[in-house]
């Protein structure tokens, strides 16, 4: 199944890097943000966040999510950056609901706590190297 989407982004040119970017960061990624929130939230003693601030968290990741690859395909530096500053405001929010749960000291025994500040960190990490990649394409 992989190969056939790889052997329909060839022609363009940007194409496999399209397929790998909404994999990993449009589906995985989002996947165990929520899930990895949902998590630490049911081991703890906090409320779930409000409908109104886990729609925000996914509408921030989801802008980030299209309005980098859109950047890039149509060449546009300015929505590389609006969905690069989308992607860090939405993990900024999964961090903001998380973060008393993270900060206590059983969590620093736990490894599902330690795993979410991971993926938290590298996905911050991701979105100022993928934006410096991009920038760093000679585009208008």
């Amino acid at each position: 199944m992989v190969a056939l989407f790889v052997r329909i982004a060839e022609p363009f040119e940007h194409g496999v890097w399209l397929i790998a970017y909404l994999v990993l960061v449009g589906f995985l990624a989002q996947l165990l943000l929520g899930r990895g929130q949902a998590a630490l939230l049911s081991s703890g003693d906090l409320p779930v966040p409000s409908r109104s601030k886990r729609l925000a968290q996914v509408a921030l990741w989801n802008l980030g999510v299209l309005a980098v690859p859109l950047g890039v395909l149509v060449e546009t530096r300015l929505a590389v950056v609006v969905g690069s500053i989308s992607l860090l405001a939405a993990l900024a929010a999964f961090w903001m609901t998380v973060r008393p749960i993270i900060v206590s000291e059983a969590a620093h025994r736990s490894r599902l706590a330690s795993a979410y500040v991971a993926l938290l960190l590298s996905m911050t990490a991701s979105v100022f190297v993928g934006s410096a990649l991009a920038w760093d394409i000679p585009w208008i």
